[in-house]
């Protein structure tokens, strides 16, 4: 019973951080279902994943929101470059 209680308690801890990771990276339902499934692979698989929310700027290359206008660093406009 007690090893029952352990590996719930662990594959739930492993839900709980990939779908944290997966919220941070812009990817909240991949994060979750990872997981779910996978358990810590999953969280491993999260951790080197690519983050859908932030991508370089097209000119600096300095990391910027994906629906940014402008870029802090550069000041140029990149909102209709960045669609990919």
């Amino acid at each position: 019973m007690d090893n029952i209680v352990f590996w719930l308690g662990f594959y739930l801890l492993m839900l709980l951080a990939s779908t944290l990771i997966g919220y941070r990276k812009g990817n909240i339902v991949a994060g979750a279902l990872l997981g779910y499934v996978l358990g810590p692979i999953g969280v491993l698989i999260l951790l080197f994943s690519k983050d859908r929310k932030m991508l370089p700027c097209p000119e600096c290359g300095s990391k910027i929101h994906r629906h940014s206008y402008k870029c802090p660093k550069c000041h140029q406009k990149v909102l209709n470059r960045l669609e990919s």
